[in-house]
């Protein structure tokens, strides 16, 4: 049985027009306060895209923009992966073929300088996107059972506020964008009772309080190879089994009780 889902990862310069109307609808889909300038000059600022398609139809249902930058951390080049907007229609959730191309490009990134350190920048305006970062890679800025060097969060610090200037509060960790910029819409992955009992989802909650109002939570993932192929392995394996379980399905192979 083959995925939902067929990905890609382009460069952002090969998108057509199409695309790109595509991805903005998609985003108006799921997220309140989008313009078309806003979600324009994003895209403009990243060089890669991981597009998401649906295997029966071709019809784009979700993306990821991705910017590569190299820095500085404690006078030794680092690379940073930057994701900015990223989204899967509903009715796709659960599917891991983004997580799957977004490893494969980590690794892939990791690969080409193994000795040089790898991050992952994100901005988390929902606890999903967190979630993955948390749950897969253990050195990551912020996280309730880790407490990172000073040095690191010094560079996160530093780093966000060079980027995002006023709009970054360091003493929150968050960044609340002073122009009119997305939030989830109501009803879109809320936080229920069952979430909030997730340790890591309640840590989320109580950083990011704002985040019902598009405030987005600061993290800083380290990429060590290791952990990036077990992610991969991780990732391919639950597809599988939704590949598994879907076929059985579509033969009429049900589980008994």
């Amino acid at each position: 049985m083959l995925s939902a889902l067929k990905g890609a990862t382009v460069a952002r310069d090969a998108l057509t027009e199409r695309q790109r109307a595509q991805m903005l609808s998609l985003m108006q889909v799921c997220y309140a306060g989008v313009s078309a300038e806003r979600f324009a000059r994003d895209l403009d600022d990243k060089q890669y895209v991981i597009l998401l398609s649906a295997s029966r139809t071709g019809e784009l249902v979700g993306f990821s923009t991705l910017r590569v930058v190299e820095e500085r951390m404690g006078g030794r080049a680092v690379e940073i992966v930057f994701s900015g907007d990223t989204v899967i229609h509903p009715d796709y959730w659960g599917q891991k073929e983004l997580q799957v191309r977004f490893t494969r490009f980590l690794l892939q990134r990791k690969l080409r300088h193994p000795l040089r350190p790898l991050f992952w920048l994100l901005l988390s305006a929902g606890y999903k996107t967190y979630l993955l970062a948390v749950n897969h890679f253990p050195r990551t800025v912020p996280r309730h059972d880790w407490e990172p060097p000073a040095e690191r969060r010094a560079f996160l610090n530093a780093l966000t506020g060079r980027w995002f200037g006023e709009q970054f509060d360091a003493d929150k960790g968050t960044v609340r964008f002073a122009d009119a910029h997305y939030r989830v819409r109501e009803g879109v992955s809320p936080i229920d009772r069952e979430a909030a009992q997730h340790p890591h989802i309640a840590y989320f909650a109580r950083k990011n309080p704002g985040h019902v109002e598009g405030e987005e939570l600061v993290v800083l993932a380290e990429l060590r190879a290791r952990d990036v192929a077990w992610a991969l392995t991780g990732f391919l394996v639950k597809q599988a089994r939704l590949w598994t379980r879907r076929g059985l399905k579509w033969m009429g192979v049900g589980a008994r009780a």
